[in-house]
């Protein structure tokens, strides 16, 4: 059997479990502010050599990528008989504060064996609960709501991001790392106002008690032409979205003061598409938000092909993080709704691992190809690509019909 139905009620009225999940994704948006923009640059301040800051960037990301595991441990284990979520993600959270607020009284260049455990905790705290968030997301949300609280999550992830980011780099110059870090675990702290009130039941429905033969679903066709389209969408968007800051700096000689600016106006727009895909979503339907979140890529990277400077390419950054948001929460929203209940945490991590390979496919092959194609071949033809997406999407909706009800009829 397979179903998406709620496994239970939280005890969380909408607006205190919509605000759990923003805050929840919020503080990752918080500690990846720190990982992806300053930990290089505080390293290197330390004089740690770039071979040493490579394989401690290279081990962070570990967590993440075995997350399929730290899922299939939540749906099947109910831990310290509290809950298949809920201890998870308090255990997470209490112990990335910890990780964190130790990490700001260890100096890397006098212990850096004991700083990278610190660090590489914090990583592996933030892919816990991030993992299990996932699950609780799908076990909790009523399917008319689904758009709605991906929208959230995947907003809050960014405002996270973006209001810490510029937050560290005032504080950095001011007050140096400490503060930072000591911040970042804070942070942590704030779900748990949300996460605490999460009430689980004893035992879990028999539609969502974990068992191996629901693994078997990966094989329907469904799933493969899910991962196809996971595949395809992403090569897309972050191929686009991954050039564009090489772009303006390589093609145009963009200082970082300006690019700093355009991350921050796409980062706004993200904002806005994600909350506003979710919202659309759960009103127009999955079926034509996903073609429209198709026609939107496309038109942002033609747009962006076309651009002649960084006035240009500025005046688009918000624009295209909207596109970009509202992606996003597509592909998120439409394979919440595809995971069976019953390895819900599993399904959904697994959904993502195949995401990132299309990921990986699209940033790394358009910086590669852009020093022979040029930039806007690049652009216009990773646009263009997003046709391949078209029937993928059309096989999809029509071996999953349910996928075509719209979620407010369903509520209705």
């Amino acid at each position: 059997m397979e179903t998406t139905a709620p496994a239970y009620q939280p005890a969380l009225s909408r607006w205190p479990r919509l605000a759990m999940f923003g805050l929840l994704y919020f503080v990752q948006g918080a500690a990846l502010a720190y990982f992806r923009n300053f930990q290089k640059p505080y390293l290197d301040g330390f004089n740690i050599s770039a071979d040493t800051i490579g394989l401690l960037t290279t081990i962070l990301l570990l967590p993440f990528i075995f997350k399929i595991f730290i899922g299939m441990l939540s749906d099947r284990v109910n831990l310290f008989n509290v809950g298949h979520r809920k201890p998870y993600i308090v255990t997470g959270l209490l112990l990335a504060t910890s990780a964190f607020a130790g990490a700001a009284f260890v100096l890397p260049d006098i212990s850096f064996p004991f700083f990278s455990a610190l660090i590489v905790t914090g990583s592996f705290s933030v892919a816990l609960f991030d993992s299990t968030t996932d699950g609780l997301a799908i076990d909790i949300t009523p399917n008319h709501e689904q758009g709605t609280v991906q929208g959230v999550m995947v907003g809050g992830r960014a405002v996270g991001f973006i209001i810490l980011s510029l937050a560290f780099g005032w504080l950095v110059g001011s007050s140096g790392y400490r503060v930072v870090f000591l911040i970042i675990a804070a942070c942590m702290l704030l779900p748990l106002v949300f996460v605490l009130r999460i009430k689980e039941p004893p035992l879990r429905p028999d539609h969502a008690t974990f068992n191996w033969a629901a693994f078997g679903s990966l094989g329907r066709p469904r799933f493969l032409l899910f991962a196809l389209y996971a595949i395809a969408y992403s090569i897309v968007s972050f191929g686009i979205d991954g050039l564009i800051t090489y772009f303006m700096s390589d093609r145009f000689g963009a200082p970082d003061t300006l690019i700093g600016t355009y991350g921050s106006l796409r980062g706004i727009g993200a904002v806005i598409g994600a909350l506003l895909g979710g919202l659309l979503l759960d009103r127009i339907g999955r079926r034509p938000g996903a073609y429209l979140a198709l026609a939107a890529v496309s038109l942002g990277g033609i747009l962006v092909g076309m651009a002649t400077g960084i006035p240009m390419l500025l005046a688009l950054g918000i624009g295209w993080g909207i596109a970009w948001g509202f992606q996003e929460t597509i592909f998120v929203a439409l394979a919440m709704h595809l995971c069976d209940s019953r390895i819900a945490a599993s399904m959904f991590a697994l959904m993502m691992a195949v995401s990132n390979i299309g990921t990986a496919i699209g940033d790394g092959g358009a910086t590669a190809l852009s020093d022979n194609w040029g930039y806007s071949t690049v652009f216009i033809t990773l646009a263009l690509l997003n046709v391949v997406n078209l029937p993928i999407l059309w096989g999809l909706f029509r071996v999953a019909p349910e996928l075509t009800t719209s979620p407010q009829s369903a509520r209705d």
